[in-house]
């Protein structure tokens, strides 16, 4: 990381032009309407969104249980009403493109190639954690030990959000689920 723009930029421009970009590069433009119906209009929206709140709850849990079991007590981060909305507005964005990437598009991909759809969710939650590590490692300079809990627990959010989105064939639990997460990381840092 050479640079790092301010994160509303990079979140709510920077990650969909690249995200997206790269995705409409590749598919052919016929696909792209018939793509974007697939994983957003299909499915139960209401069992979905109980099990994207239901998993990104555990999230908050698990992550707010293991800010105690480090700390002694739960370090929450700054809490005013700008930064929540801040939080929301870009938790949002950072949910849907990064869910709309991974569970929606990569993991498609591998699970045609590869057949087998256990490799294909590891594979992809692999590579959904990956992906965070210049951030974990350059920006926020965390410890070996804690990148490597970091890391840990993204791919855990990623094989869920996989699961989520195959059982309910949308996108809509694992946005909230990957909301889930980001509120745990804006609460507990």
């Amino acid at each position: 990381m050479v640079f790092r723009l301010p994160e509303e930029v990079e979140e709510t421009f920077l990650k969909p032009i690249v995200f997206v970009g790269i995705v409409m590069l590749i598919e052919k433009p016929k696909n792209w309407l018939k793509y974007f119906i697939e994983i957003w209009g299909s499915g139960d929206w209401i069992r979905s969104a109980g099990w994207g709140l239901l998993f990104g709850f555990g999230y908050i849990v698990v992550y707010g249980f293991s800010s105690f079991l480090s700390f002694g007590n739960l370090q929450l981060g700054e809490l005013t009403a700008s930064s929540i909305l801040a939080f929301t507005l870009i938790g949002i964005l950072t949910s849907i493109w990064e869910e709309w990437l991974f569970p929606g598009y990569i993991f498609n991909h591998i699970k045609a190639d590869i057949k087998n759809i256990w490799s294909a969710r590891l594979s992809t939650a692999a590579m959904f954690a990956l992906v965070h590590s210049p951030i974990l490692i350059f920006w926020y300079k965390f410890s070996l030990q804690t990148v490597i809990f970091q890391l840990m627990m993204l791919f855990i959010l990623g094989t869920g959000n996989v699961i989520l989105k195959e059982k309910f064939k949308n996108l809509i639990a694992p946005v909230i689920s990957h909301f889930g997460w980001g509120l745990a990381v804006f609460l507990f840092r």
